[in-house]
């Protein structure tokens, strides 16, 4: 897709709306990026696509999409990652993980439903079900026992495993730590 004209997309409020259908099949279609507006699960793209703040980040900063106001002037990368971060306080630990785990090859799915941050898919939405969570955290924050434990509890609910990621802001890097809960 790299090699694609830029996608156009209009910044509302804390999303990006691409509202050329061709384009947002393109996205879509490509790793899951958006999700289709009034479009639960999705087959096919047929109306515009919803993305989020961390995903147009992410594409704005592969030159992948160009994002406008609503008075069409362009909105360049750095202005969208401040205005991102204006929306949301954990911003740069949610980004800085989104695009590690992108960088990695999965496809990472908003996880609010499942009490995460994202959920994670090796193949796809619809291909199979999100074998991952993720949890967000900066690296120097301390986790208390009884935190843990209720991150763990939702995943094992849900049958995923729990991945926390622990964001350096220093060095811009992420270590990740798996549980995975046994019966003993």
């Amino acid at each position: 897709m790299a090699s694609e004209q830029t996608i156009d997309g209009v910044l509302i409020g804390d999303k990006v709306v691409v509202f050329d259908i061709q384009s947002s099949k393109r996205l879509y279609i490509y790793s899951y990026f958006g999700k289709p507006v009034g479009v639960n699960k999705a087959k096919d793209v047929n109306t515009p696509l919803e993305l989020s703040l961390v995903e147009a980040v992410y594409l704005s900063e592969r030159s992948m999409l160009r994002v406008r106001d609503i008075d069409n002037r362009v909105i360049g990368y750095s202005e969208l990652m401040e205005k991102a971060k204006g929306y949301n306080r954990r911003f740069d630990e949610l980004f800085t993980v989104y695009k590690s785990l992108r960088e990695k090859g999965f496809i990472v799915r908003s996880g609010l439903k499942y009490g995460a941050d994202y959920a994670l898919y090796n193949l796809g939405p619809g291909l199979e079900h999100a074998p991952y969570l993720v949890i967000a955290l900066k690296d120097d924050r301390n986790l208390l026992a009884n935190e843990i434990m209720g991150f763990g509890r939702v995943s094992h609910s849900v049958r995923k495993k729990l991945i926390l990621a622990f964001v350096n802001s220093k060095f811009n890097t992420v270590r990740y730590v798996t549980f995975k809960w046994v019966r003993l």
